[in-house]
């Protein structure tokens, strides 16, 4: 995987590749993993089409680019023009307000999933189907925001994603397809293996902090910030929670107290999920990570779909809650403060995240 991403960020950060970007004025959003379908019970995206298309019309009235970090059509279950028909209209919307190339193009990354639309049979079947609604998209496998923010999807290096992935599809099209029409499985389901996901991640982490560099992939479906999954942040609330019971009278004590068996029953959901394991931790060799992993998650979970925006030097973890539709806030940084520990290698400290100083060494 190293070797791959080298060689795709290096292609990424050539003069004539590179996406300008000024921290001080840009908008952009992030989605991935949105895995659209044929509209059948194996449609993954179907739950929160209205709620995306919500998504991207906040987007659209506030100036916002949107980037989408791949797997956006589920080609390995459908073909295109079987997802078109329920999708079109939020495709254009998509590609309406998508960052351009130096060519005026519209900019789309792919992943193992929608590999197929980098390949030269797409264009000739897009041409045979008359379908147009691509003809001013340029896909990508990586790009750079600047030089100092990659973004990929994140399959690249995984022999059954990336090289064998016509195997792939047909495992999933032939047998995984069936089993989810027939089970109702989504996509945040039984089929997620985190121990494989874990060790992945871990090495985007390495990636990013050998190279220096802020990292954001989609391919996982876990929502991660500044190298700190939501496990890692629950137990640091609570840690801040626990110490501020210590300064609060025992009257004023009971929201707190119930806030903190909120937040552990949050983190006993993702253990059970997880079989008792909790996630691996990116500190492997130091008391906090470097703060330059992102993920995006995807927009297949049950409850909503997750996305990073970036405003104005700010850079957030959004939430978009399927019940109210509203967009909730996660974790928002200050962009050039994250870049200046990635770039100087620094760890998480508490001029990072004010609370680490109130947990126990």
């Amino acid at each position: 995987m190293s070797k791959k991403f080298n060689r795709l960020y290096e292609e990424a950060r050539k003069p004539e590749n590179i996406i300008p970007f000024d921290s001080e004025k840009d908008c952009l959003v992030l989605f991935s993993d949105h895995h659209k379908g044929d509209g059948s019970a194996a449609d993954d995206f179907k739950k929160n089409a209205r709620l995306y298309e919500t998504a991207l019309s906040y987007y659209k009235d506030r100036g916002f680019k949107l980037i989408v970090l791949g797997d956006n059509e589920e080609l390995w279950e459908n073909r295109y023009n079987h997802i078109l028909p329920h999708y079109k209209n939020l495709i254009e919307k998509e590609i309406e307000i998508s960052i351009e190339s130096s060519k005026k193009k519209k900019i789309r990354i792919w992943g193992n999933h929608d590999k197929e639309v980098s390949l030269r049979r797409f264009k000739r079947f897009s041409r045979t189907m008359n379908i147009n609604i691509l003809d001013n998209v340029e896909y990508r496998e990586g790009i750079c925001l600047g030089e100092h923010i990659f973004l990929i999807h994140g399959h690249q290096g995984r022999f059954f994603d990336d090289k064998a992935w016509r195997v792939s599809r047909w495992a999933v099209k032939t047998v995984w397809k069936k089993t989810q029409k027939f089970f109702h499985i989504g996509i945040d389901g039984p089929a997620e293996n985190f121990e494989i996901r874990d060790d992945l991640e871990l090495q985007y982490y390495d990636w990013a902090k050998n190279n220096r560099v802020m990292l954001i992939c989609g391919h996982t479906h876990l929502a991660i910030f500044g190298s700190l999954t939501y496990y890692d942040r629950l137990q640091i609330e609570i840690q801040h929670l626990k110490e501020t019971l210590k300064n609060t009278p025992s009257k004023d004590n009971k929201e707190i107290n119930k806030e903190i068996e909120r937040k552990k029953s949050q983190i006993d959901k993702i253990l059970k999920k997880r079989l008792g394991k909790p996630p691996k931790s990116f500190a492997r060799h130091s008391e906090w990570p470097i703060p330059c992993y992102f993920n995006d998650g995807c927009c297949g979970y049950t409850n909503g779909i997750t996305c990073i925006e970036i405003e104005k030097n700010t850079i957030r973890l959004i939430k978009w809650d399927r019940l109210s539709f509203e967009r909730l806030i996660l974790v928002e940084k200050n962009l050039k403060f994250l870049l200046r520990y990635i770039k100087d290698n620094l760890i998480i400290d508490e001029l990072l995240e004010p609370r680490l100083k109130r947990l126990p060494p």
